[in-house]
């Protein structure tokens, strides 16, 4: 009889550390998922609140704003990637829709302040070039005029405008080529500001995007969700506890209901004492643990030659991320991903799509300015302008862009596989 409750007793204990395991498997799966969603809403609402400086501040913030975008969109694929599909977890997709919708619409903003950014530059190298002749004056109403329609209200506009006609009227009394490069100024200028205009709608949909209530609802549901494993966990103790107790006391009345021979004692029969007793066979669980000793060697040198100045500085994007190793890792893997061979789409760009090239060398420049990585994104910015005003680059250049962005790609992936052989020990 003993043996046959022992056999119960270990089926139900097993039973049990299987169903125990399970929902430790799901709740250490869930609450990563919903550390994920925590880190990214956190994201989202550091972006969110630079958005309520004022205006004459958004400009300045531009860089700071572009490597917090990064970030989101890093959390945004590691969740992805991460999330396990099964049916007890609540359903992110529409999260991750509403994210895309938030990222691109903060591209949308960012990029208008860059193009004003890039505005100030081109207009200040125009003076700089005419600066002895009498369009420098014409330049000199421009920036003034830049600086009324951004920084000015409403009812200045139009007076703003009429001024940029005057000015487009006196380029045709100029030389060819000085009204050529005012011409196409006037261009940048008139599309500039239309897109300025645009971003503060933009910035009203950002600050009340639908994205915010997204990452409250599902915090709140994962939040719930792990209360549940609780529940469970202590649900399927219960009726274990519970099983143990039945099987110990079927177990007694078995013994005390079972006509034996006091003289003659077995070794199922009772005490004198009239108390059972229990020749229980605990299994003998043996835990083999292997021991790893730690090994604390002196780090070596990533590499034995290195450049006197590398492309990327880690230290400079750790500061600007509060020392965040994992954020920095995310943001280099994406370089990695995305940006792999951008120079050479922008050579096979150049010949049909002078615009798709300048935007591919538009985006290198920002990324150089986020990854701290000022040899990239001087490279980019020189192909960048080149295309702007010759819709062609020359190969010089081009082969600049090239090293550069090889030799960061190839620090970004030193540097995350050094981290990762740290991590591993």
């Amino acid at each position: 009889m003993y043996g046959k409750t022992l056999k119960l007793g270990l089926a139900l204990f097993a039973i049990w550390s299987v169903s125990i395991a399970a929902i430790t498997l799901s709740y250490r799966s869930t609450e990563a998922t919903k550390e994920h969603i925590y880190e990214l809403g956190s994201s989202v609402d550091a972006l969110r609140d630079s958005f309520f400086f004022k205006a004459s501040y958004h400009t300045q913030m531009s860089d700071s704003q572009a490597l917090k975008l990064q970030l989101i969109y890093a959390l945004r694929l590691q969740l992805e990637a991460d999330y396990p599909h099964h049916w007890l977890m609540p359903d992110i997709h529409r999260l991750l829709f509403t994210t895309d919708r938030f990222i691109e619409l903060s591209q949308v903003y960012l990029d208008n302040n860059l193009d004003l950014l890039s505005l100030v530059q081109h207009i200040g190298a125009m003076r700089q070039r005419y600066q002895d002749l009498a369009v420098n004056s014409l330049y000199l109403r421009l920036s003034s005029n830049v600086l009324e329609a951004v920084f000015g209200n409403s009812s200045t506009s139009p007076q703003v405008y009429r001024d940029l006609d005057n000015v487009y009227s006196q380029s045709n009394e100029l030389l060819e080529k000085e009204r050529r490069d005012l011409q196409q100024t006037l261009a940048q200028v008139s599309a500039v500001l239309g897109g300025y205009a645009q971003g503060r709608y933009i910035v009203d949909k950002l600050q009340n995007h639908n994205v915010y209530e997204q990452i409250d609802v599902l915090r709140g549901e994962f939040d719930q969700l792990l209360i549940r494993h609780n529940i469970a966990a202590l649900i399927v103790t219960l009726f274990a506890l519970s099983g143990f107790v039945l099987l110990l006391y079927s177990a007694s009345r078995r013994d005390l209901v079972s006509p034996q021979n006091q003289s003659e004692p077995t070794a199922d029969s009772p005490a004198p004492e009239g108390e059972p007793v229990q020749h229980e066979e605990h299994p003998k669980v043996t835990e083999e643990l292997e021991v790893v000793p730690e090994n604390n060697p002196e780090q070596e040198a990533a590499t034995e030659v290195e450049s006197e100045v590398t492309e990327i500085d880690f230290d400079k994007m750790l500061e600007s991320l509060n020392n965040d190793m994992e954020s920095v890792c995310m943001l280099l893997a994406v370089f990695i991903e995305d940006h792999t061979g951008d120079a050479d789409k922008i050579g096979q760009l150049i010949e049909h799509s002078p615009e798709d090239a300048q935007r591919k060398a538009h985006s290198l420049k920002g990324v150089g300015g986020n990854l701290a990585a000022s040899k990239l994104r001087a490279a980019a910015t020189k192909v960048e302008i080149a295309i702007k005003e010759t819709n062609s680059v020359d190969a010089e250049l081009l082969d600049e862009l090239k090293i550069h962005l090889a030799r960061a790609i190839e620090e970004a992936k030193v540097f995350l596989n050094e981290h990762n052989s740290i991590e591993s020990h």
